[in-house]
């Protein structure tokens, strides 16, 4: 594939001094040039060898709104477009938002071949975040949506999540090497626990070792089903904000740890 510039074969790319560079040094070059955007593009049309090394840059980041999916078909769509190129393996940094909240979930019936057959295709995802994921309307077959992401995600963010304790806990459950933790609501609120299943068990025991954040979080039985179901929970670095249940994190992991941080305006701060 090649996105323009003189081609290597060309005079006038052969006697160029970058295009002779080995490729680890050109990589090292591009890698400072990680939040420069307009220079990354640059480097893409100097020749192949700087192409594959920025175009890793380019694509680090991809955020999908909700709304695009569910009118893919009167529309143009983005994320079909990428999987067209071969970008999307490239993603490691993926974010499912939704401005249209409460009108849009991000739920199985949004999956169709066209959305699907690309979102399959994200393979080395390492940091999945996900705004009103419908974890109910996935399963039994939620392993058929995520079953490709486990193997590389080791930080989720879920933002206002809608299922019972147990389908929580059992998406959690998905990613054996996970390590980092967000649940964020918009405001405190009172929620009716939906019959839990309790064959529903998790998959795996992540390592959770890294971050916990909680934003106005007051689902205390669901972290209580957490520690139990996980055997515990090992976060070295925690935030906290507007959370009940506090004393209840921090007894859990009062071995491991290291840094916590509140805010002095917390409401609920114990």
């Amino acid at each position: 594939m090649w996105s323009g510039g003189a081609s290597p074969e060309t005079p006038t790319a052969s006697s160029s001094p970058a295009t002779r560079l080995p490729q680890e040094i050109i990589n090292i070059t591009i890698a400072y040039l990680t939040y420069d955007t307009h220079t990354l593009r640059a480097c893409t049309l100097t020749c192949y060898s700087w192409y594959i090394a920025a175009v890793p840059h380019l694509h680090y980041a991809l955020s999908i709104e909700t709304r695009t999916l569910d009118q893919m078909f009167w529309r143009a769509n983005p994320l079909w477009h990428m999987h067209t190129l071969g970008l999307l393996p490239l993603v490691r940094k993926l974010r499912v938002v939704d401005k249209n909240y409460p009108n849009f979930w991000f739920s199985k019936k949004l999956f169709n071949f066209r959305v699907l057959r690309p979102f399959l295709t994200f393979t080395n995802v390492r940091k999945l975040e996900i705004d009103f994921l419908d974890i109910p309307s996935f399963l039994p077959s939620i392993r058929r949506y995520f079953g490709h992401f486990p193997p590389t995600v080791q930080s989720l963010t879920l933002r206002e999540p809608r299922g019972s304790r147990r389908e929580i806990i059992y998406f959690i459950g998905l990613f054996q090497h996970l390590q980092n933790l967000k649940f964020s609501y918009d405001k405190p609120k009172l929620e009716e626990e939906s019959a839990d299943d309790p064959t529903l068990t998790p998959l795996f025991i992540p390592p959770l070792r890294g971050w916990l954040e909680l934003s106005c979080f007051t689902r205390v039985d669901l972290l209580k089903d957490m520690i139990d179901l996980f055997g515990g929970i090992r976060f070295c670095y925690m935030y906290l904000y507007n959370v009940d249940g506090m004393r209840l994190l921090l007894d859990a992991c009062a071995k491991t740890l290291k840094i916590l941080v509140l805010n002095p305006a917390d409401p609920r701060g114990e």
